[in-house]
């Protein structure tokens, strides 16, 4: 995979398609463009086949198809199969497939998709965020301001686009991490020669670039209210329990986790480069389960990554200073994460699970505390 790690970070080297301009593919893009309509007015179920049938031939059409493409097909039906499952239930008796079934015009393409970009058959974080926007000037950098959504579940609430703004903070987040990513994946090098000052200045950068990432999580409550989140952003975004995917798997349920940030391959990065260890537990199993929805190439860029903290710890007081500065900034996040998960969910419901279907506020805790521990003195 080519990389343009610093300017980028995880995102996709050339920008995701806008739109697919193969005439086969038209119903499919009709449909994308209708479905947060056809969400609000609670018809999608209903309506999907007539987009969608007669069916492709997927099996001939997938291995012609280069990755920017497959990645926005798999995106359209990630999309679709959630508001096949998660979206209001409009037709109650009809033979129409709802919660619990995934009808085969959408499984079938959507699983043969999945095993092409090699992530399970859900919507999760590589496509709903990684893959999901568009710069309004190209020559612009990928930022807040500069950036629009380029698939969305629901409608604009009263003319306001809190869905977007959702996303697209994590986009920035995404964008702004490039320079710690980089600084990360050169320290092998500076530590295998024992270079601490070429290790200072990787260390300040990954500090200045995990600043950043901050500044821009901060900014989510500008336009992303808990009330719209919690009510048309979060419920299309959970996993699928005991879902049959019609057509496929010999028709057996299948069980998927929800889109999460946790699906984001930047935190993971950070522990291992800091050295940053959990306790085994069932949070750490949870958070080892989420590589398997990251894109093969950054669980590969995370399992290539070393730890700076045995050199931090014997190297002077200066590379200590800026390893915690670093370590200061993961809490950070890690907390005002903890905070947005109360504000955005907890406050809201009596037994609060995350979308990734885990008992999210102990266990934020537990890893905001554990990170603490790793401070160099």
């Amino acid at each position: 995979m080519n990389w343009r790690l610093q300017e980028l970070g995880f995102l996709p080297v050339r920008d995701p398609l806008t739109r697919l301009a193969d005439p086969a593919f038209e119903a499919i893009e009709r449909l994308g463009a209708d479905l947060p309509r056809l969400n609000h007015d609670g018809k999608f179920r209903d309506a999907s086949a007539s987009y969608l049938t007669p069916t492709l031939d997927w099996d001939r059409l997938v291995p012609t198809l280069d990755d920017a493409s497959l990645e926005r097909l798999f995106k359209l039906f990630s999309y679709f199969a959630s508001a096949s499952i998660h979206a209001p239930n409009e037709s109650p008796g009809t033979a129409v497939p709802g919660p619990g079934r995934l009808p085969a015009h959408i499984a079938i393409p959507l699983v043969r998709l999945a095993q092409a970009v090699d992530r399970p058959p859900i919507l999760s974080y590589a496509s709903y965020c990684l893959h999901n926007w568009r710069r309004l000037d190209p020559q612009g950098p990928v930022a807040l301001g500069n950036i629009a959504l380029l698939q969305n579940s629901s409608m604009p609430d009263d003319g306001k686009r809190d869905e977007d703004w959702f996303i697209l903070v994590h986009v920035d987040i995404e964008a702004r991490a490039g320079l710690a990513l980089r600084s990360v994946q050169s320290m092998k090098a500076a530590i295998d020669k024992n270079d601490a000052p070429v290790i200072e200045t990787l260390l300040e950068s990954a500090s200045q670039s995990l600043h950043a990432m901050n500044e821009t999580l901060n900014r989510m409550p500008e336009q992303c209210s808990p009330d719209v989140y919690f009510r048309k952003v979060r419920p299309y975004i959970f996993g699928f329990n005991d879902v049959v995917y019609e057509g496929c798997f010999d028709n057996r349920p299948q069980t998927y986790r929800g889109e999460t940030g946790a699906q984001s391959s930047i935190i993971p990065t950070m522990l291992v480069a800091f050295g940053i260890e959990h306790q085994n537990s069932l949070l750490t199993a949870h958070l080892e389960d989420m590589r398997k929805y990251m894109p093969a190439p950054h669980r590969k860029f995370i399992s290539e990554q070393v730890s700076v903290r045995d050199f931090a710890g014997r190297a002077g007081p200066r590379v200590k200073e800026l390893y915690n500065a670093c370590l200061s900034e993961i809490i950070a996040f890690r907390s005002r994460h903890f905070e947005y998960a109360v504000n955005y969910i907890e406050r809201k419901v009596a037994n609060p699970i995350a979308t990734g279907g885990t008992p999210y506020i102990p266990w934020l805790r537990q890893l905001i505390e554990e990170t603490k521990t790793f401070y160099l003195s």
